[in-house]
């Protein structure tokens, strides 16, 4: 009975190093398979990098971010999306991070989208230092990139809970038989979403999967109204919706059986 008792405490011990020293950077490539049915021959595969909710500030420093600009680019990504949340507080939007997030690279381009702490932090701010980086704001508005003649769109609205989502302005002038995938930071956003126009696939954050999950069990805390969009890739009412669980950290500077998550997402020729 004493020794199941010290190793229980043993295993608890470790549980807590865990959460507070190993899992916060240890970043985990996840590579998800989202099926596009109206997807050109040209975009079969494409290759598109999600980083999420980096959330630079007293829990995120730049050190981190650099390991995580690393980790991207050692993947080789077509195209690089980020959905929101770049920061903490205003403290945060620096040179420093314009300067990392600026070495950012992918053939077909850097897009992005504002989260609600990008809002509560400085709006303005967020929006200086992605043009500063390079990064192409989304906000309520597309390209359409083009490879051997044939095209796939890119979209995004603003923060659900801060912004607006202006999503016939977001998709303006884009033909209906072109793929579009929409950037938006909070998943919620797929339960007000309206059916037109279309949308093939959502990429989203904002969760952090609660940056702690029970193992075998749920998510105890995620910010979201509708459970099921807490981490991965799950059916909306519109389209399907891919949540990643973010790079950064916020509250208790823990994260356990959440590690940080850089998603290379291939998108593929087929039926959602």
């Amino acid at each position: 009975m004493k020794l199941a008792a010290m190793a229980l405490g043993g295993a608890a011990a470790g549980s807590v190093v865990d959460a507070w020293l190993v899992e916060p950077r240890w970043i985990k490539v996840t590579r998800p398979v989202i099926p596009v049915n109206s997807l050109p021959p040209a975009w079969d595969g494409v290759r598109i990098a999600h980083l999420a909710d980096i959330h630079t500030g007293r829990l995120v420093g730049l050190d981190y971010v650099g390991e995580v600009v690393r980790a991207t680019l050692a993947q080789s990504p077509d195209i690089i999306v980020l959905t929101g949340d770049f920061v903490t507080g205003a403290a945060a939007i620096t040179p420093g991070l314009a300067q990392v997030l600026g070495k950012l690279r992918a053939p077909e381009g850097r897009f992005a989208v504002l989260g609600n702490h990008d809002h509560w932090a400085d709006a303005t701010g967020v929006v200086s230092l992605l043009e500063t980086s390079g990064v192409t704001l989304l906000t309520n508005r597309n390209v359409v990139l083009e490879r051997n003649g044939e095209k796939l769109c890119l979209a995004g609205v603003d923060d659900l809970w801060e912004g607006k989502q202006l999503l016939d302005v977001a998709l303006a002038g884009v033909d209906e038989d072109v793929p579009r995938l929409l950037l938006c930071h909070n998943p919620d956003y797929a339960e007000k979403m309206p059916l037109d126009p279309r949308v093939d696939v959502m990429l989203c954050g904002h969760t952090h999967g609660g940056q702690f999950k029970i193992p075998f069990g749920p998510r105890p805390v995620v910010p979201v109204k509708h459970a099921r969009y807490a981490a991965g890739l799950n059916r909306g009412p519109c389209c399907p919706v891919y949540t990643s669980v973010g790079l950064g950290m916020i509250g208790v500077p823990i994260r356990f059986n959440c590690r940080p998550e850089l998603a290379i997402i291939a998108l593929r020729r087929g039926r959602p």
